[in-house]
């Protein structure tokens, strides 16, 4: 299996609709394998996912992927993990999740500059804002407010 080549075949068809691949891998869930590609976006229509899905399918031959594989394209989602410096920073203004020492919960990404990420949060009733070093975060993502 050649996931680089898979990954330049899709590329193209992607490029028509303004996407781009977040990630692809290969993984095992409930005995099945599977290739996992999700496309960064955090919305789409189920119908241009099949097409892209259909399109996509045609081009791959047995020695880009393994038959005993399945694939599983899908898109990245509103609720997504933020792990780089670059998706903390694009996420800036952002509702957000993070898990760090000092801080456990939801707020608004107000800014991230010098490794710093200075979070608003709700604190009983009264808007705070906290500190936190990227470093120090140990999960964070995107959310979704209610």
């Amino acid at each position: 299996m050649n996931l680089e080549k898979m990954k330049e075949k899709l590329i193209p068809i992607l490029e028509r609709s303004n996407l781009t691949i977040y990630s692809i891998r290969t993984k095992k869930e409930f005995g099945e394998k599977i290739v996992e590609i999700l496309l960064d976006t955090e919305l789409m229509n189920i119908d241009d996912l099949e097409k892209i899905h259909l399109e996509y399918m045609e081009t791959l031959t047995d020695e880009d992927m393994d038959p005993d594989y399945f694939l599983e394209l899908s898109s990245l989602g509103s609720e997504r993990p933020l792990k780089t410096k670059e998706e903390v920073t694009k996420a800036v203004g952002r509702y957000v999740y993070l898990e760090s020492p000092k801080y456990k919960g939801y707020g608004v990404l107000v800014s991230f500059s010098d490794d710093i990420i200075l979070l608003e949060i709700n604190e009983k009733g009264r808007m705070r804002k906290v500190e936190i070093k990227f470093d120090a975060a140990k999960k964070m993502r995107t959310a979704i407010k209610f």
